[in-house]
């Protein structure tokens, strides 16, 4: 390399941290003109409006990715969130998606994730194994 040229850690800057994604992005969709994802959410409100749950989502290329899900603690064990996965699925579908992934924390919801047919096809152990995430996918 002719280019001089310096290494530091910086505390994070948004700016910067745009900067990288925009030149990912650019060299990505050069070999092999990487499509915008598709964001959706999914969400269930009682009848004045409140939030009861949801979920936030990604679609790109032929994948769906799950960022976010939740239900509030009242409703939890009522079948919302698996309303919520289905609807979900459902979209994923509609734009084309033929696997669904997500990650979840061992204190979190694996098993609800399971009983819907995701598989475990990997994980990452946290605080030296006191826990875990793990990545689920389900073939759609």
């Amino acid at each position: 390399m002719s280019e001089r040229f310096t290494i530091a850690t910086e505390p994070h800057d948004p700016a910067v941290q745009q900067a990288l994604v925009d030149a990912l992005v650019a060299f990505s969709r050069a070999k092999v003109g990487r499509p915008e994802p598709i964001r959706f959410q999914v969400v269930a409100r009682n009848g004045d409006g409140t939030l009861l749950g949801g979920a936030s989502a990604k679609f790109h290329f032929d994948v769906l990715f799950l960022d976010d899900l939740w239900v509030a603690d009242s409703l939890r064990g009522a079948g919302l969130g698996t309303a919520l996965m289905r609807a979900f699925e459902t979209r994923g579908r509609e734009l084309g998606a033929r696997l669904a992934w997500l990650d979840t924390m061992s204190w979190q919801a694996r098993p609800f994730y399971e009983k819907l047919g995701y598989t475990v096809f990997g994980e990452l152990p946290y605080s030296g194994g006191a826990h875990t995430q793990f990545f689920l996918r389900k073939f759609l």
